[in-house]
């Protein structure tokens, strides 16, 4: 077998690996052959105890499919942590989603939604760049939905960086989250079976669901390859009061509803320095649901919300032609060389595609104001007659989407002594295509009317969401890494980065609601007589081009052999969701550079990291400032606001073995932020900022392997934002109450196997998710899960 270099790594490493490269004494050689590996990773397993620390964590030939960002992560200037196998698997059982699982493991991370979508899950602040394999799952435009495309079965790992980074490319404002799926490890035959069930405290029948996996694998001399399929069947969500919860008519949820997820990778060894891998996803989930919202009588919830509020109950009957789903396909090949012509330096070339479609929930949307506007303009003044005509002024409809992404990224990185210093090149090369379209489905109004909101029928009638956009990005980077002594190492390195779009003509929504509206039988005679002859108008085709050279500094010190300190600067460079900005906007709008502009973000981070004896800590502080904000406002339109932003905070995280059998631990992260209004400071609201948020758990490990959990998630009440928006009449913040949950969960080793147990908000908190208490109207105060139930069953033979 071959002898691994340890600068082999795959193009996310080489992207990136510049701003966290480091050295460590007490590191392991990745120069081990496949058996090597295997018992050194089957050891690792074995003894690794679920926490939050950031000790040394070292990448062996295990990782096929993934890019790592790291082989080691002791001395890196960044706050960074790698999430290992036995982690996710221990919060895994039962129906926990990877945004669950994430929010309690990663400090600065914002909490789960509790429904499909992760929309404001930020970082520092900041939107957070989701990989799977090193394929970006996040795009220019976003349906929120990347933390939902793997199974967390199959996931080897998740590997961290927070903050900005210039390194990557745009789209990491808030930091980079690798989801790496499982590979191979050593030789011969791998299997592995999955089984497990879910329920909510109560045992309903509606609530029961079930999780059945198999894997598939063998390693061989030079060829190598695994498969893992998942399917999950979810049942539906009571509240803490024992009644069902609504569905989530905005974002969707994930009650009654059926996953399949597959992870296949395929390697093969060409010499003793090159390699070919191929790593392949799919997911798709679908809901198939009898229930809907409740939209009050007569559709009052929607018509007059002001005087109906909703009740939040789950109303059995529903009928939707088409139910929401997701579905995501990935491919992502990649070639290294690890001896590239003989040179000693290491080639690394990664081509992906991704392919995301998703539905969503059918919703009502009226536009009282723009067809108000229309009316007065052309001298209908009369309010009592103006609110009866403005009544007919809605529609029903469902929105689709389809984005594919490909692209290409090459890299080199080369060891060599300058000016007698170890020093680490990296350079290259990366392209971006972005493909993405938006179509809203009209549904029959009448059928959606007489069901009162349960039923969903298509009409025939499409609308635009947005236009049809192609997004290119070209980058390249150098970036040297040093160490200036044994202690001391520093990373810099330069960026070039571009940004072009291009978007179709395009009828905006709007515009097209109002030319039905005005033309339509019940309301033709009244405009006529006032003259209205509306036809919709058009969004001529356009394009943006941007471009940015960004600069990262970095630097770590060992002060002692314990602790280490470090800093870091950083740039992020990113375009608003071009497609979703242009949705909502009106005939006549130009599409240029100057209309469309990107954000830059300056990240600037410091911090100390130790470990004495049996406890290790780790502290650090960031702030982060951008010139521009993207938000929405209070009509749930997008907007991009020239004026400054700045976010800062602290994280830390501890973790201490009171014995050989029991570790405690924790960590906490806050963050502030404001945005310039009219020479105000106005507080940050919580879809942006994470509020004040505390993890804090006690482990018990048994000696054959077993061990029990007892963990805590607090999120901290706010209304800052709240009461300081008040002078904003664009905005849309909300006050945030805090809650607390407690999970139990744990292993048992078997004879043959091993069982999991999880019971998730032990105490039956009645509580809602920041996403239900800050998004939307109040159709989405949704209650958050009252106590649930898991139970799972791995074999492997």
């Amino acid at each position: 077998m071959k002898s691994h270099h340890q600068v082999a790594l795959s193009v996310l490493t080489l992207c990136i690996s510049q701003q966290l490269y480091a050295q460590t004494d007490n590191a392991v050689d990745v120069s081990l052959d496949a058996q090597d590996s295997a018992e050194l990773a089957s050891s690792t397993v074995s003894n690794d105890t679920p926490n939050v620390t950031l000790d040394t964590i070292n990448v062996t030939a295990k990782a096929r499919t993934g890019t790592a960002l790291a082989q080691k992560i002791s001395e890196m200037p960044a706050v960074t942590q790698v999430i290992t196998e036995n982690e996710i698997q221990m919060q895994a059982t039962g129906d926990r989603t990877t945004g669950d699982i994430l929010a309690q493991l990663i400090p600065s991370l914002g909490a789960s939604s509790g429904s499909t979508s992760n929309y404001g899950t930020t970082m520092h602040g900041r939107p957070v760049q989701f990989l799977l394999n090193g394929v970006p799952l996040s795009s220019s435009r976003s349906l929120s939905r990347e933390l939902n495309s793997i199974d967390p079965a199959q996931l080897e790992r998740v590997e961290v960086l927070s903050g900005a980074t210039s390194i990557y490319g745009a789209g990491a404002a808030g930091g980079l989250i690798n989801l790496v799926t499982k590979s191979l490890v050593g030789y011969g035959p791998i299997r592995q079976t999955r089984v497990g069930v879910s329920s909510s405290r109560g045992f309903e029948s509606d609530s029961l669901g079930y999780h059945v996996g198999q894997t598939l694998g063998y390693g061989g001399e030079r060829v190598y390859g695994r498969l893992d399929v998942d399917y999950d069947n979810k049942g539906g969500k009571f509240d803490s009061k024992g009644n069902r919860i609504s569905p989530d008519a905005n974002q969707t949820d994930q009650q009654d509803t059926e996953s399949l997820s597959v992870n296949g990778s395929l390697g093969v060894e060409l010499t003793d320095s090159q390699r070919l891998d191929l790593a392949v996803t799919y997911y798709k989930d679908e809901q198939n649901t009898d229930y809907g919202p409740d939209y009050g009588d007569n559709l009052q919830v929607l018509l007059k919300p002001k005087d109906a509020p909703p009740s939040l109950k789950a109303i059995d009957g529903a009928n939707v032609e088409n139910e929401p789903y997701t579905e995501k396909s990935s491919v992502n090949l990649s070639y290294s060389d690890d001896d590239f012509v003989g040179s000693g330096s290491s080639l690394s070339l990664t081509g992906y595609y991704r392919d995301e479609k998703g539905r969503f929930y059918p919703s009502g949307k009226d536009f009282p104001k723009q067809a108000g506007k229309v009316w007065v303009a052309n001298g209908l003044t009369d309010k009592s007659t103006l609110e009866e005509l403005l009544g007919g002024a809605v529609v029903v409809t469902q929105s689709e989407a389809d984005i594919e992404v490909m692209g290409l990224r090459a890299a080199m990185q080369t060891e060599k002594e300058v000016a007698g210093k170890k020093t680490l090149l990296s350079y290259g090369a990366d392209f971006e295509r972005e493909n993405s379209e938006q179509t809203y489905y009209g549904q029959d109004l009448n059928t959606f009317l007489a069901s009162n909101g349960l039923s969903a029928q298509t009409n025939g009638l499409t609308y635009n969401g947005g236009p049809d956009t192609t997004i290119d990005k070209w980058g390249a980077f150098v970036n040297a890494d040093v160490d200036l002594t044994d202690k001391w190492h520093t990373s810099a390195g330069v960026r070039y980065q571009k940004l072009k779009s291009e978007t179709d003509a395009f009828t905006p929504i709007y515009e097209q609601l109002l030319e039905e509206y005005f033309n339509s039988p019940a309301i033709s005679g009244t405009s006529a007589a006032y003259g209205i002859d509306y036809q919709a108008g058009d969004v001529e085709k356009g394009s943006t081009d941007h471009d940015k050279t960004l600069f990262n500094l970095g630097t770590s010190y060992q002060l002692t052999p314990n602790d280490q300190i470090f800093a870091n600067f950083s740039q992020g460079f990113t375009t608003a969701d071009i497609q979703r900005a242009l949705r909502d906007v009106r005939a006549g709008f130009v599409v240029n550079s100057d209309n469309v502009q990107p954000i830059t973000t300056n990240n600037y981070e410091f911090g100390w990291q130790g470990k004495h004896g049996d406890t290790a800590a780790r502290l650090s502080g960031f702030y982060n400032e951008s010139d521009k904000v993207v938000r929405f406002t209070d009509s749930y339109t997008v907007e991009v606001v020239d004026t400054d932003e700045r976010v800062y905070g602290v994280e830390g995280s501890l973790s201490h073995d009171i014995s050989d059998k029991w570790q405690v631990g924790g960590s906490v992260a806050y963050t502030r932020g404001q945005y310039d209004k009219d020479g105000d400071w106005l507080e940050l609201d919580a879809v942006r900022l994470t509020p004040l948020k505390g993890t804090a758990f006690a482990q018990y490990n048994f000696d054959e392997g077993s061990n029990i959990r007892l963990q805590a998630l607090a999120i901290g009440g706010d209304d800052k934002a709240f009461k300081d928006q008040q002078k904003d009449p664009d905005s849309s913040a909300l006050p945030v109450t805090g809650y607390m949950t407690l999970d139990v969960l744990g292993q048992v080793e078997m004879p043959v196997g091993r069982v999991g147990y999880g019971v998730y908000n032990l105490l039956n908190k009645d509580y809602l998710t920041v996403y239900h208490q800050t998004t939307y109207g109040d159709l989405n105060r949704l209650p958050a899960s009252g106590t649930t139930y898991g139970l799972s069953y791995t074999v492997d033979y």
